[in-house]
């Protein structure tokens, strides 16, 4: 897989992906923390639809949302920079699901095989664009990785 120019562009790509899962009218897009708002936005763009950031805090022994939007009855597309380990995808993805929205999908640019069934069990719909095999980081799918555009 030859890496993505930046953020924006996986964005963009992803968004195209995203719009063949139907209709998104009162969609929310959520994206996460500094990359994934960058992803999102290009998501939010193709779906014409607002973008709310929303921050994953990692601790030793968990991870936490920040600042929720009212998702009751909607459709949630929670975008990232990528999954590596699932953590953050897993607790997103469960605390949006207690809030009532109606249908849930998860749309990354980069997310491992082996994480991919688990994480259908949590969300309705896996938008994906390269489903990866390999044990480099998300650093190794972006031509520019410290740069945030």
């Amino acid at each position: 897989m030859t890496p993505y120019p930046s953020f924006g562009e996986a964005g963009r790509l992803l968004g195209a992906k995203v719009l063949d899962c139907g209709e998104f009218f009162d969609a929310c897009v959520i994206g996460l923390n500094a990359r994934g708002q960058i992803v999102g936005a290009a998501v939010a763009a193709a779906l014409r639809v607002a973008c709310q950031p929303v921050a994953i805090v990692k601790s030793e022994s968990s991870v936490a949302t920040t600042d929720l939007p009212d998702t009751l009855g909607r459709t949630v597309v929670i975008v990232d920079d990528g999954v590596e380990s699932g953590s953050a995808a897993r607790t997103i993805g469960r605390e949006v699901r207690a809030t009532g929205a109606s249908k849930i999908i998860l749309a990354v640019p980069v997310c491992p095989e082996r994480l991919m069934e688990e994480l259908a069990g949590v969300y309705d719909e896996l938008v994906i664009l390269h489903a990866c095999t390999d044990a480099i980081g998300l650093d190794g799918h972006y031509q520019d990785f410290d740069r945030l555009s």
